[in-house]
Parts: C-alpha cells; structure tokens; sequence
C-alpha cells in the first residue's frame, strides 16, 4: 500500500468516528431531561449536528460538477457550517463566562428560550455573510 492509500483509509476512519460521535452527542444533547434543565445543550447539541453537517457536504462539493445547481447548494451549506462553528462556539463561551461572573442571575439568563434566539441569530448572521457584497 502506498502513502496516499494508507492517508485516504485514515481520513475515512477519522471521518466515520467524528460522524458517529457527533450523531450520539446530539441525542444525548437533544433529549429532553438534559435540554430542558441546560440551556448549554442547546449550544452543544447545535456544534454536534454543524459537526456532522461539515464533513458530509465534503463528499458532494467534490463529485458535484462544477457549474450545477446542486453544486452551489452543497456549497452554500458547507460554507454556512464552516462560519456558523465558531460563532456556537463564542455564544457557548459566553453563556458559560456570564454564569461564573454573575451566578445568581443565571436562570434569568440561561433558558433555553435565550439560547434558540442567539442561535438563530448566528443564523442570520452567517447567511447575511454568505450572500457576499451587492454589485
């Protein structure tokens, strides 16, 4: 077996691990009696699927040709799970830094209501900066 073989096999063993664990993470995230009492399930569930989401719009993005429409939408989606990461990541940290400094106000501030809105504004956020400058 030559060195490329042996990388591609390794790529495809690191992606199916990744894929399962992030599958099973959702669903302990997802369920109800851990995202109701934890608003930072709902952060750790959302970095969950955007990590399944990321490596599987791989594939097509590749094997799509270049100029068809289902091309563009892979793209589109690869791109969006590629920004929108970081930005669950930085709500997660901040959830988590408001509770240490202001503990006593954390049920105020930590629903899962909260959450869901900050969510879907990164959202918003990374689909206005998909659609890239006017012309």
């Amino acid at each position: 077996m030559d060195r490329l073989t042996v990388a591609v096999f390794v790529i495809i063993i690191i992606w199916l691990v990744g894929i399962v664990g992030n599958v099973l993470s959702a669903i302990v995230w997802l369920r109800r009696q851990v995202s109701s009492k934890n608003s930072s399930a709902v952060y750790l569930a959302a970095i969950a699927i955007n990590d399944i989401i990321h490596p599987l719009t791989l594939v097509p993005i590749v094997f799509l040709g270049l100029h068809s429409w289902a091309h563009w939408i892979v793209t589109f989606i690869h791109l969006t799970s590629y920004t929108l990461e970081p930005l669950l990541v930085l709500g997660f940290s901040v959830e988590r830094l408001f509770a240490i400094y202001r503990p006593l106000q954390v049920r105020f501030c930590h629903s899962k209501c909260i959450a869901c809105i900050a969510w879907q504004a990164m959202q918003a956020l990374v689909l206005l900066q998909q659609r890239g400058p006017s012309v």
